[in-house]
């Protein structure tokens, strides 16, 4: 395959649970490659993940909405 998919990031900050039952993680994750280089976006996860992983991201021009606690 001559055409290289995704682009790599650094997780920098473990925000926190999301989703119905707790399954994907919210992190921040700064670029490391393209034209977005060293912006920091925040991401939901699958899987296990710590601080420092590196991931690959299929989109990076989308967002996800801030985690918000409860009361």
């Amino acid at each position: 395959m001559s055409e290289e998919r995704g682009t790599p990031a650094e997780v920098v900050e473990i925000v926190g649970r999301t989703g119905m039952h707790g399954e994907s993680t919210q992190i921040k994750c700064k670029l490391l490659a393209g034209q977005n280089r060293g912006r920091v976006i925040t991401r939901n996860c699958r899987g296990p993940v710590k601080t420092g992983d590196v991931i690959v991201l299929l989109e990076t021009a989308r967002e996800v909405r801030k985690l918000m606690r409860r009361r």
